[in-house]
């Protein structure tokens, strides 16, 4: 019933995520859910649309643009609030449609860029491959080197090199977390 209100890609592209400015949008609604807020706002090209953000309260982030939905309807936005805080399945599963949208954005130069890198370095280089913060979540680390494989596997149209480094990272970042 809800998938119905929210665009088929639920998340915002990279490109409009970037252009969408929270400090310009009229905030419709504003809720705070366990450690989650979340705003509401008018879409600033779309009439009648809206666009969902969100933030965790003990993080010094940004809000991030979450969704959009076709129009302002309260108890919709509401019940995928209720959802994407009580769902543990939901939250990977945006999270990993936001980490292959980032994927589109590398570049050659950054595969290079991390070889380069020295050994001291690369624990910063291969957390920024994977997108990590600060704790390393083993199940997250994981689903994320699966993401890579899928785009960056020889056999998926991806080459060598760039699958052997991301071997490297796993497997540096999984010992990194035995160790620590």
């Amino acid at each position: 019933m809800m998938r119905s209100m929210i665009k088929t890609n639920t998340i915002c592209g990279q490109n409009e995520a970037l252009l969408l400015d929270l400090d310009f949008a009229e905030v419709l609604s504003e809720i705070t859910v366990d450690e989650y807020r979340f705003k509401v706002t008018l879409h600033p090209w779309i009439d009648g649309r809206c666009v969902l953000w969100f933030r965790r309260d003990n993080e010094a982030k940004p809000f991030e643009a979450l969704g959009r939905f076709t129009q302002f309807d309260k108890r919709a936005v509401l019940f995928f609030i209720a959802r994407y805080t009580t769902s543990r399945e939901l939250r990977e599963e945006i999270e990993a449609r936001r980490f292959e949208r980032q994927l589109d954005s590398l570049t050659h130069d950054f595969f290079e860029d991390i070889e380069r890198h020295s050994h001291a370095d690369k624990t910063t280089a291969f957390r920024n491959l994977f997108n990590l913060d600060e704790q390393i979540d083993p199940q997250s680390l994981a689903r994320r080197r699966r993401i890579l494989a899928r785009k960056f596997h020889p056999d998926a149209g991806g080459d060598n090199r760039k699958m052997s480094l991301i071997n490297e990272a796993y497997d540096f970042l999984s010992q990194s977390m035995t160790a620590g």
